[in-house]
């Protein structure tokens, strides 16, 4: 006999990031999604409902089998885990249609969809790492010192933009006017660095590293 305290039953909404035909996959993300549920009372019926079926494309450029075949998607394995340990847990980053470095890409749960049209690039050099927060440089004769003396390489490339764009939290409109360039330090390696412009004091500021 059934508790009252039990209710009427339930249900456990499952989507993918993209179209699948691979049941392996679903069974483990059903799986993954089952064993975070606590029945109150023994199970009587299951009912399985596809609420959206979207085409598959079929998508392949060679005429011969695809060497990695058999080998899991990442987009698999971050479904796989977010529904592990919670989609809130598992980020992945995705482009913004933004020049300022800042705010050139957001992180959002990894089994949400990605963007349908893609951001591309500027074609310029962009830094594999860049840091939390820019770091005031020393200026000596106008040149930007950071474990010695920085060899300006390529640049400069202009920003120029965000005055649209107020942090309500902090009362400030993220608006920046710089000049970024490539810099070469003999200790520290080819580092991206800015100079302020329009501003009563100018100053350099490294942004990025490259790897």
């Amino acid at each position: 006999m059934r508790a009252k305290s039990a209710g009427e039953g339930g249900s456990i909404t499952i989507r993918t990031a993209e179209p699948t035909r691979q049941l392996d996959h679903l069974c483990r993300l059903l799986a993954e999604h089952l064993a975070r549920v606590e029945l109150l009372a023994p199970v009587g019926d299951l009912e399985l409902v596809a609420d959206a079926v979207v085409p598959l494309e079929e998508k392949s450029a060679s005429w011969l089998p695809d060497e990695a075949e058999g080998r899991e998607p990442l987009h698999l394995v971050l479904e796989r885990l977010a529904a592990r340990l919670g989609p809130q847990r598992v980020l992945r980053p995705v482009l913004c249609e933004d020049h300022r470095p800042e705010w050139m890409c957001r992180w959002q749960p990894a089994p949400e969809p990605l963007p349908r049209k893609p951001v591309a690039g500027n074609g310029l050099p962009q830094p594999g790492f860049i840091l939390a927060a820019p770091i005031k440089l020393l200026v000596r004769a106008h040149r930007p010192y950071y474990q010695g003396e920085l060899q300006l390489l390529a640049g400069p490339q202009r920003v120029e933009g965000g005055w649209w764009d107020r942090d309500e939290a902090a009362g400030q409109i993220r608006n920046v006017v710089r000049d970024y360039w490539v810099a070469q330090s003999a200790h520290a390696g080819v580092l991206w660095v800015f100079q302020t412009r329009l501003d009563e004091a100018p100053a350099w500021f490294l942004h990025g590293v490259f790897a």
